[in-house]
């Protein structure tokens, strides 16, 4: 039944693909005796009491019921059915226990002998070895494997939400010109984003009159000769008729402008999107 019992532990703890030396970690028990109970040998664990107490902290190290396996193999019940494979419980007679304690004692030799001295030695060494071998035998009795520790429950980690929200991606910034949303005859419409219109007017390849009128004034209206550099700003549109507008290049808020290259008289409207 011992050995039934051993094989459903081990057998639990491979299909948790744990080994002794994990269990040992777990329960502070000793490997050796992890070993013994799966193999159905209780001889070499000092006592049913501890041999008890093992088997139930190794059962609910692996997820069963320690208390119902005792009770099903009738290790509950038991006195004593295994004795310590190394202590010795019978009891010595008066002649051993007098042995024990004293070492027997030295032949009588004469005095004028020439071995004299090497008996003597010899009768020492032969009570060190008997003195030793008798406290060697009361430790071993007296010695008790220490107690099973249960391990304190571990509290469970933090679950993550399945689906994180997924933080809004920025759309980009056109980098090529800026390109009129409405043509009309004589004239384009834009429409720039910003709180602001920021444009940046230069005359180059000829001379060109312009009439530049920001949000109803009028901030410029006469011929720009080549190389004339003129920054206007509103908040709500700005308008500029052009007289050669192939010798014009604009900037609106940074950005290049696609004007039409026409020759005569045309007009162009920035207004905040």
């Amino acid at each position: 039944m011992l050995t039934e019992l051993g094989r459903i532990l081990q057998k639990a703890r491979e299909s948790k693909q744990l080994t002794l030396d994990d269990i040992q970690e777990r329960t502070n028990i000793r490997k050796r005796y992890l070993q013994a109970i799966e193999e159905g040998d209780l001889s070499v664990i000092p006592g049913l009491v501890y041999a008890r107490g093992f088997i139930k902290l190794y059962a609910e190290q692996l997820g069963l019921d320690g208390q119902a396996l005792l009770e099903e193999y009738g290790l509950l019940n038991q006195p004593n059915p295994v004795q310590p494979a190394k202590a010795d419980t019978s009891v010595p007679s008066r002649r051993e226990r007098s042995t024990k304690q004293n070492p027997p004692a030295a032949p009588a030799v004469e005095p004028g002998n020439r071995l004299f001295p090497q008996v003597l030695m010899g009768i020492l060494v032969i009570g060190l070895l008997g003195v030793g071998y008798w406290f060697l035998t009361q430790k071993e009795t007296a010695s008790e494997p220490p107690q099973p520790q249960v391990q304190e429950p571990v509290a469970p980690p933090l679950q993550q939400p399945a689906n994180p929200p997924v933080p809004p991606v920025a759309e980009p910034k056109p980098t090529g010109p800026i390109k009129a949303d409405v043509k009309e005859r004589g004239r384009s419409v834009y429409k720039v984003e910003g709180d602001r219109i920021k444009l940046d007017i230069q005359v180059a390849n000829g001379d060109c009159w312009m009439e530049i009128v920001a949000d109803g004034e009028i901030k410029y209206s006469k011929t720009a000769t080549s190389g004339t550099v003129l920054p206007v700003e509103a908040s709500k549109e700005i308008k500029i008729v052009a007289g050669f507008s192939p010798a014009l290049s604009i900037k609106a808020n940074g950005v290049p402008v696609e004007l039409e290259q026409v020759k005569g008289g045309y007009e162009y409207l920035f207004q905040k999107k």
